[in-house]
């Protein structure tokens, strides 16, 4: 067993060495910030989801109270069992709703800003106000308590009393429309299919890898359900996936199809489009979108089966494997031809 002494010589021994050692004293200088910086940045990740994630829950209470508007104590209700049942304070969601109220869309929260400032600026009402306090803690990095005291101090008052109240106001956000967001072709490549797949082995495939399919949509799409019902004509059908973008605030209703786009597959799913429009719609909700997901597609085809529902439905291609060299110089070498570049 060593003794406590020897220990310290040891170690006392060890220092002198160090000493000597040329740069060492800058290396470890160096590593204690990279560990710092990357410990702070682990807590404003997990702080940025629990902002992303009370954002989600804010919104899904507040769409289920919208489908039961008619009962006024329906949203304390709900808050009343959810804290029950999920263990959360209900002043804790009323914090959520109150979020999702004042933030009505995801893009426009800041991945600056903590959860703790979150809880400040929501108690501003006014929304211009809100947004040049808003803009002051981006800027400036205010604490949470600076933004506290900054508000409790009416800087906002005292700025526009002067005329300073521009200069720090953001711009009006623009407002994200479909087109936007929906891409010509999707790269499908992690599901691993074989060649000549099934449509049902597509949708398996789909359902099984949802995070990656949600991944390459794009994001602020969440899961609604898989293969949702739907009852037309005294028939169930069953939509592919149902989905809700918190940008658009709308349900997403995607089909997926294994063969070449046709015009049938827009009379499917805009009677889709219609039943959620009559049946799952409420008031501040931007109206259902369809998306057909095609193994290939006609832009012409496209074109005329679509006609006035651009802004509704959409429809793009998947790609299930990356063209190889010899496929990517044989097109090359197609365009030369048809543009007059070939011999």
């Amino acid at each position: 067993m060593v003794k406590s002494s020897d220990k310290e010589k040891a170690l006392a021994k060890q220092d002198k060495k160090i000493d000597r050692l040329e740069g060492y004293n800058e290396v470890l200088t160096d590593i204690q910030s990279l560990l710092e910086k990357a410990k702070y940045q682990a807590y404003k990740t997990v702080d940025n989801l629990r902002v992303q994630t009370y954002w989600q829950i804010g919104e899904r209470i507040v769409r289920e109270e919208l489908k039961h508007k008619s009962r006024a104590d329906y949203g304390d209700r709900l808050i009343e069992y959810l804290s029950i049942d999920i263990g959360i304070r209900t002043r804790i969601l009323y914090r959520m709703v109150q979020f999702y109220q004042s933030y009505p869309i995801l893009s426009t929260v800041s991945t600056q800003l903590s959860w703790s400032h979150y809880t400040e600026l929501i108690l501003v009402g006014d929304k211009v106000e809100r947004s040049f306090y808003e803009t002051g803690a981006i800027q400036n990095r205010w604490s949470v308590r600076k933004l506290r005291d900054t508000i409790k101090s009416n800087l906002f008052e005292r700025a526009k009393r002067d005329g300073k109240l521009i200069a720090i106001t953001p711009l009006p956000l623009k407002e994200i429309e479909p087109d936007e967001i929906f891409k010509d072709t999707y790269d499908f490549k992690f599901l691993e299919l074989r060649e000549n797949h099934t449509e049902n082995e597509l949708k398996t495939a789909l359902l099984a890898q949802l995070e990656s399919f949600l991944h390459e949509l794009g994001k602020d799409f969440f899961i609604g359900r898989r293969e949702a019902p739907i009852l037309i004509g005294g028939n169930y059908d069953r939509i592919d996936l149902e989905l809700f973008h918190a940008g658009l605030l709308c349900y997403i209703l995607v089909e997926v199809k294994t063969e070449k786009f046709k015009h049938s597959h827009v009379s499917q799913i805009y009677s889709y489009l219609n039943w959620y429009k009559e049946h799952k719609w409420h008031e501040g909700m931007r109206q259902p979108i369809g998306l057909i997901i095609c193994k290939t597609k006609d832009d012409e085809t496209v074109h005329y089966a679509l006609g006035d529902l651009k802004k509704e439905i959409f429809v793009a291609e998947y790609k299930t494997k990356l063209p190889s060299e010899r496929e990517i110089k044989k097109g090359l070498r197609e365009i030369e031809l048809k543009s007059g570049g070939g011999p």
